[in-house]
C-alpha cells in the first residue's frame, strides 16, 4: 500500500523556489558588500559570525594550505641546496630576500624562477612559481617535511 501526502502538505515548486530565494536574500543582506560581489574578504571577516569555525580552521593543513612564500610559510632548504633528477641540475638559494629556484623552464632550459607561494605543509611542501601568460605552476620537485629520522627533510621528484 502507497501512502501519499495529503496536497496540502505538498507546496508547489514555485512557492518553494520564490521562499528559497527570499531566505537568499535576507541572507546575503546581512554578509558584507564585498562578500556580495565575489572578492575575497578574509577569514577574520568571516570569523566574526563563525568564531568556532575559524578557531578551528586556523592553523590546520587547511588553513596553511597555501601562502605567500616567507620566513613563516616555507620549510625546504633554500640555502644552495642542489638536487639532480633525470640530468637536471636545481639549485634553491634566497635572492634580495626572495626564495627562488634555478631550473628547467617550460622550454626545458635552465632558468631562475622566484618562489611566489607554498602549497601544502606536511608531508610535503611544493611551491608555485610564475610562467608566462600569468599562470602559476608548481615545481615537479617537492620538499618532504617529514623529520629526518622518517627520511624527511630533503628534495624530491614528484
Amino acid at each position: 500500500m502507497s501512502i501519499e501526502p495529503s496536497s496540502a502538505r505538498r507546496t508547489p515548486l514555485r512557492t518553494r523556489s520564490v521562499a528559497a530565494g527570499l531566505i537568499l536574500m535576507l541572507v546575503a543582506a546581512g554578509l558584507p558588500a564585498l562578500a556580495r560581489s565575489g572578492d575575497y574578504i578574509g577569514s577574520q571577516a568571516c570569523g566574526q559570525c563563525h568564531e568556532k569555525e575559524l578557531a578551528a580552521w586556523q592553523g590546520s593543513h587547511h588553513d596553511l594550505a597555501m601562502a605567500p612564500a616567507d620566513e613563516l610559510s616555507v620549510l625546504g632548504d633554500f640555502e644552495g641546496a642542489e638536487f639532480v633528477y633525470n640530468g637536471i641540475r636545481s639549485r634553491f638559494y634566497r635572492s634580495d630576500g626572495h626564495y627562488m629556484v634555478r631550473t628547467d623552464g617550460p622550454d626545458v632550459e635552465l632558468a631562475d624562477f622566484r618562489i611566489l607561494y607554498t602549497f601544502g605543509v606536511y608531508p610535503l611542501q611544493q611551491y608555485l612559481v610564475p610562467l608566462p601568460g600569468g599562470r602559476l605552476q608548481a615545481l615537479g620537485i617537492a620538499w618532504d617535511s617529514r623529520p629526518a629520522e622518517a627520511g624527511g627533510q630533503r628534495w624530491f621528484h614528484l
